[in-house]
């Protein structure tokens, strides 16, 4: 692990309009894309998330998930804008604070700082579930806690290394979800034509019934939050050359092959599966698929592979939250004495470690928690993000229409798409009394974040929250 650099960083108000270079600009396409893919993890959502679908929504899997990468292609647009407009670390939160506005920003910034940790210790406490198929009798929390300690540390190395790391383990799952596809369509027993009707197992006949519409959109929401991440990609910018043209190609390249890694394999296996029936309702619906179509043995390795990619997702997730405690304390978004400390970078490698570290920490910290607790308070957390950040595309365009960049085609119908569809996803959660406790949680996070803004932050706007751009040598090579 590099060494803290012994020097703070310059202070935002004396470095004009723009920010010191400190961080590695070393990333090229590749290598954002790799971190970016290896963070949204395609076959531990295949597995984990597509396996709950099928059980749940039967073939409605393809109509919902279809429907869900439509919506987040427009996502991606609205990102791949953004990005190019402010390349400037940490996320969400620095697009939607330029684009919409402060008070939008910090409650993006409360909304990303609790979810990422949260995800992280969602997806470290399921890992042993995975390792188990090698190493018996792995207790799930004790597990997690050495991933998580684990994975902080290698997300303290530089970013190259780690773009490396995250490839090799991305190289292993995409294996595992292509091994899926040509079961699949090796084992065809039903044509394509039966799947565009959404059929769902009736428990009480065992045999497929209509799904109703309720249903089909809730596999819609599933489905936006299996192909969630590419925006992750903008975690990176201060770190990727030449940002304002490579951030919008890795976040369109990353959502368009996240869709199609998962898409397809949930279609073959919906194609080649021996029984629908039995395959909706097994409790592992794409494990029981493999083991009938491979075997035991095959089984073991690609559940191995699932283990490692959940290792590799927690990797990237650290990567970027660190970035965006980093972004904050750099903005002066904290007090004085944290912002002090947690913008501070490495010498060498140039790495936001003690960012890195504190959010590891706080991923360790929720290991402890109950697991239907941590999915309860990330629930819903990705509709709001997602809702501001069309929101600030719509508004970057009205009041930002010389600056350079990327520029989303049909503006504005992807943005305004977006919002329609995520709107009706709020509809749905509020019919659905399951969600509300979910929906409560994450309405808290957006009040603390606009009170912590009107409170604290606002009073304060002369030295605090100086959403500066960032030093971009476009052709650093």
């Amino acid at each position: 692990m590099e060494q803290l650099s012994s020097t703070v960083q310059p202070q935002p108000e004396t470095a004009g309009r723009s920010y010191s270079a400190s961080l590695s600009r070393s990333l090229g396409l590749g290598g954002n894309i790799l971190i970016t893919l290896s963070s949204i993890s395609p076959a531990s959502s295949v597995f984990i998330l597509g396996g709950a679908a099928l059980t749940a929504f039967g073939t409605g899997v393809v109509w919902g998930f279809l429907i869900a990468g439509v919506i987040s292609i427009l996502v991606a647009f609205c990102y791949a804008e953004l990005a190019s407009a402010y390349p400037v670390a940490g996320g969400d939160y620095s697009l939607v604070s330029r684009a919409l506005g402060p008070a939008f920003g910090v409650v993006t910034f409360f909304i990303s700082l609790v979810s990422l940790p949260l995800i992280v210790a969602v997806f470290a406490l399921g890992v042993a579930d995975y390792l188990g198929v090698a190493i018996a009798g792995l207790s799930p929390q004790a597990t997690a806690l050495v991933v998580v300690v684990l994975t902080t540390i290698t997300a303290c190395f530089n970013i190259r290394a780690n773009a490396w790391l995250t490839g090799v383990f991305l190289f292993i799952e995409m294996a595992a979800l292509v091994l899926l596809a040509v079961l699949g369509l090796v084992h065809i027993e039903r044509p394509l034509d039966t799947l565009f009707t959404p059929q769902a197992l009736d428990a009480s006949t065992g045999s497929l019934a209509p799904l109703a519409i309720a249903g089909l959109m809730i596999a819609v929401t599933q489905g936006i939050f299996s192909f969630n991440g590419y925006g992750g990609a903008v975690y990176f910018a201060e770190e990727t050359k030449n940002p304002a043209r490579t951030l919008a190609r890795a976040v369109l390249w990353s959502a368009a092959v996240t869709i199609a890694a998962e898409l397809i394999p949930l279609l073959a296996i919906l194609l080649g599966a021996s029984s629908q029936e039995e395959l909706f309702g097994a409790e592992l619906p794409v494990q029981q698929f493999l083991s009938e179509r491979a075997g035991d043995a095959v089984t073991m390795l690609v559940l191995l592979a699932v283990a490692f990619s959940i290792i590799n997702a927690i990797i990237a997730i650290t990567l970027q939250s660190g970035r965006l405690l980093y972004a904050a304390a750099r903005d002066h978004a904290l007090p004085g004495a944290l912002s002090r400390g947690l913008r501070r970078v490495s010498g060498k490698g140039q790495v936001p470690v003690a960012a890195t570290a504190v959010m590891g920490a706080i991923a360790f910290l929720a290991c402890f928690a109950p697991l239907d607790v941590l999915l309860t308070a990330t629930g819903s957390t990705l509709t709001f993000s997602y809702l501001f950040i069309a929101f600030a595309a719509i508004n970057h365009r009205r009041g930002n229409k010389n600056r350079p960049g990327y520029r989303m085609p049909w503006w504005p119908l992807p943005p305004a798409l977006c919002i329609a569809a995520l709107l009706l996803v709020f509809v749905v959660a509020i019919m659905d009394p399951a969600q509300w406790l979910s929906l409560g949680i994450s309405l808290a996070f957006v009040a603390a974040g606009f009170i912590y803004y009107y409170l604290y932050l606002r009073p304060r706007s002369g030295t605090h929250l100086l959403l500066l751009d960032a030093v971009i040598e476009e052709e650093n090579n």
